[in-house]
């Protein structure tokens, strides 16, 4: 009987793990259904209607960025705008993409080589036609290349769900420079406030989107520590806050003030007096 009661303990509790795995998942789904699919809906909604917005009002949205290999172009302005869903009607993924391109072809000349072939690599995955020819010196040396092409810069907003979490995850790719940034946002906060900040981040007209998602342990942890700094400046000051120091201050100037008029009064008596 004890390899059968084994047995039967192991399917138990292999049981329970699959009824918890179950459970959770019947969690998850009622919860994307009660918030994260109305909450992606309306993000897609509010990104579509901004595109189509944005094909009538032409903003001029100047941009400036930071190439390898060749470095800092600023005649990028920013259009293109398009929308992409994972699925219409169950949406957990959307993905936002614009474009910062050049207003014309432009010629880049790029030495020594390794520079060049920094450019060149960057091109390519940034999937720029471009021409090219090499660079030489007097001795006939291959230490560069010359590029032609209308530089392009692709810009991606992607939108996620944690659903673990109950959060969502925007992930900016190359908006701010070249480079990846995730923000997370809990699925109460996207509210009409979020959305138009979201539309001010896309316009750059503001450079952080929505206010910080901070954990309340987090939260705490940095009151903790600006009180510990409040203390250790008032021990620093020698008990003294910073406003009765000010106070203090503002007292002397009215003594010396104070002073200076018993001065001027002083000097303006007449010396001798007539009997």
């Amino acid at each position: 009987m004890g390899i059968l009661d084994d047995l039967k303990k192991e399917a138990g509790r292999l049981q329970d793990e699959q009824d918890t795995e179950q459970g959770n998942e019947a969690r998850q789904d009622q919860l994307y259904h009660e918030k994260a699919k109305p909450l992606m809906k309306r993000i897609a909604a509010y990104l579509c209607e901004m595109t189509e917005q944005l094909k009538v009002v032409k903003l001029p949205i100047p941009v400036a960025y930071d190439v390898p290999g060749i470095g800092l172009i600023k005649d990028l302005h920013q259009d293109n705008y398009r929308v992409y869903l994972d699925s219409r009607e169950m949406p957990r993924k959307i993905a936002f993409q614009f474009a910062c391109t050049s207003g014309s072809v432009n010629k880049y000349t790029v030495t020594p080589m390794a520079a060049a072939d920094e450019a060149r690599q960057f091109m390519n995955k940034q999937q720029i036609h471009y021409s090219e020819w090499g660079v030489r010196d007097n001795q006939d040396k291959l230490i560069g290349a010359s590029y032609e092409c209308q530089m392009q810069i692709q810009v991606k907003l992607v939108f996620t769900l944690d659903m673990e979490n109950e959060r969502l995850v925007v992930t900016s790719i190359n908006r701010h420079g070249l480079t990846i940034k995730h923000t997370n946002f809990g699925f109460n906060s996207i509210n009409d406030e979020w959305m138009d900040e979201l539309g001010h981040y896309i316009l750059r007209k503001s450079e952080h989107l929505g206010v910080l998602d901070i954990p309340e342990t987090t939260r705490q942890e940095l009151q903790k520590k600006l009180k510990e700094e409040q203390l250790r400046r008032e021990v620093e000051l020698g008990g003294h806050t910073e406003a009765s120091l000010k106070e203090k201050e503002k007292e002397k100037e009215k003594e010396k003030t104070g002073t200076l008029d018993k001065v001027f009064k002083t000097l303006n008596k007449p010396l001798f007096t007539k009997k």
